[in-house]
């Protein structure tokens, strides 16, 4: 389970708990109260919790201190609208409308939106999504530039030793690079075969082979794929490790996963900073 589904799950036992809070309160504002605590007050709140809650709170809330506002407050609203949304996914049209209509004002016409790309979906992307945790958070998905959560010590992925040296060249070295790059699809055969061949022979038959993939390519793609490395080229190290870790997840999945991604980026964008809700305020006191 994902840590955000789990942390969810987690809460709203103790929401619908006979001696718990009142079964009425949301579970996110419950996590946003204990975020907007001072250090004591907060752990004396977290004392009073059950042993495994409090200790997937004391991490989750670990880990939302560390973000920025804007990331922290894009994710609380993603999770938010993704608590208001998900029991209605599976919910018969008939009764919908009415659940809709109770929805909080400020998640309404988000939840709404949702639901009328939800319905667009083929029944069997349906089927696929609601099997993925990753999907379903993907409907929900916030965009903020920048808001990679850290890693626990020791779990980080490893960078190829390409992309550590492409990271570490300057913004000067590696446009002259991509130059090379877009100059070389326009030679001629022979014009190709004599740069190939001029290359240290180590290099030469890995370099080969990645050009000939890229000269399969049409010129749109060769160009989305340049541009991808030129955004590579501007990533922290921290996001390069995110970044490769995506796409070796990607190469992983089967067809059919990866045709349920493409379905759901495609009917759901992501959601920008504070997309139909009212600003908020401050997390911390």
């Amino acid at each position: 389970m994902r840590p955000s589904a789990h942390l969810l799950f987690l809460l709203l036992t103790v929401v619908c708990a006979p001696a718990a809070e009142p079964a009425a309160r949301n579970p996110v504002v419950i996590f946003r109260d204990l975020l907007a605590m001072r250090t004591d007050a907060r752990e004396k709140e977290l004392a009073a919790k059950p042993e495994r809650l409090r200790t997937v709170l004391t991490s989750r809330l670990r880990e939302y201190d560390s973000l920025s506002p804007l990331a922290r407050e894009a994710r609380l609203r993603s999770t938010e609208l993704r608590y208001h949304l998900h029991p209605l996914l599976t919910m018969p049209l008939p009764e919908r409308a009415a659940k809709v209509a109770a929805v909080p004002e400020s998640f309404r016409a988000l939840v709404a939106e949702r639901l009328a790309a939800w319905d667009k979906l083929p029944a069997e992307i349906q089927r696929e999504v609601l099997a993925n945790e990753r999907l379903v958070q993907a409907i929900t998905r916030p965009a903020v530039p920048n808001a990679f959560p850290p890693l626990p010590p020791g779990l980080e992925p490893k960078v190829p030793d390409d992309l550590v040296h492409w990271q570490s060249l300057g913004p000067l070295q590696r446009e002259q690079l991509l130059d090379s790059f877009t100059h070389y699809f326009r030679l001629d055969e022979q014009a190709k075969t004599r740069v190939v061949a001029s290359l240290p022979a180590p290099k030469r038959a890995e370099t080969a082979r990645t050009l000939d993939q890229l000269d399969q390519l049409s010129p749109e793609e060769r160009a989305a794929c340049l541009t991808a490395l030129r955004r590579l080229g501007q990533m922290s190290p921290a996001e390069q490790a995110r970044f490769y870790a995506n796409a070796e997840q990607w190469q992983k999945m089967s067809e059919q996963e990866r045709n349920a991604w493409r379905k759901v980026v495609t009917e759901f964008p992501p959601l920008p900073p504070g997309a139909g809700l009212p600003p908020l305020p401050p997390l911390n006191p």
